[in-house]
């Protein structure tokens, strides 16, 4: 009995992330380059491998993630997989000079103040009070050089990340890829940041393929993530009455064993 509360209870915590992990995709559905989070909730198998949830949306093989060990890896008996989807999004003109797409595979490079990394597929940039090529929050794009410094001019950017003012070279865009990218975690403002144990890998110059003028937008699907959340909401409630109803019976039989005399 107490062990049935114990898992509807951990049920509607691990629904209530979910619907949270929607929601906060759902209220990025048209942010540059944002990346959206897979969830899986999960039970633990005697073979000590997760098994979908019954309202579980399954991730596609290359979005999981193998826990320390043999097998999958739950928090208890059951618990939930996540896994940032790295699928692109539809890349539209936008006429501005200096906003940068990228067609293939990786990610820009942007360092903040303190010299931190991250990665991001929002290329979003303009050029800041000094000359550098920045990102609208104000990280320093990196180039294969280190920041890329435009100074005045007419910004051109070539389908290998060349960057040109007025004609001159002044750089070429750095873009990374990774061996695992769904393992990216979020920090924020589309930026996402790798673990110690998920290096950057250069991006061949001749895979690199960047369009000037070009925005990607956000990867969610407006329409499947408000089903899923309240498929999530739904599953939530269920479990929310089986709790109560685990309660309501545990009350009577505390109830009749103390009047047994």
């Amino acid at each position: 009995m107490l062990r049935s509360l114990q898992m509807a209870k951990t049920s509607m915590q691990l629904h209530q992330s979910r619907v949270d992990v929607l929601a906060n995709n759902l209220a990025n559905a048209a942010t540059p380059g944002f990346r959206q989070v897979l969830t899986q909730v999960a039970e633990r198998t005697a073979a000590g491998v997760n098994d979908p949830g019954e309202d579980g949306l399954p991730l596609p093989p290359e979005a999981r993630r193998p826990g320390p060990g043999t097998g999958w890896a739950p928090a208890l008996d059951i618990g939930m997989n996540q896994a940032t989807d790295v699928r692109r999004g539809a890349i539209d003109s936008t006429g501005r000079q200096t906003d940068v797409a990228l067609a293939g595979r990786g990610f820009f490079v942007v360092r903040d103040a303190e010299g931190g990394e991250f990665y991001t597929r929002d290329g979003h940039f303009h050029r800041d009070e000094t000359g550098r090529l920045v990102t609208a929050a104000g990280l320093a794009v990196q180039g294969t050089g280190g920041p890329i410094e435009l100074g005045a001019g007419e910004f051109a950017v070539a389908e290998d990340g060349t960057v040109t003012v007025d004609g001159q070279v002044k750089g070429r865009l750095r873009v990374v890829d990774f061996a695992d990218p769904h393992r990216l975690t979020h920090r924020g403002d589309s930026l996402l940041v790798a673990g110690p144990d998920l290096p950057a890998e250069e991006v061949p110059r001749e895979e690199v393929s960047v369009l000037g003028g070009h925005l990607e937008g956000s990867n969610v699907d407006p329409v499947r993530t408000l089903v899923d959340m309240i498929a999530a909401q739904r599953a939530f409630e269920v479990q929310a009455k089986v709790l109560q109803a685990n309660d309501e019976s545990l009350q009577k039989t505390v109830n009749t064993l103390s009047s047994v005399r």
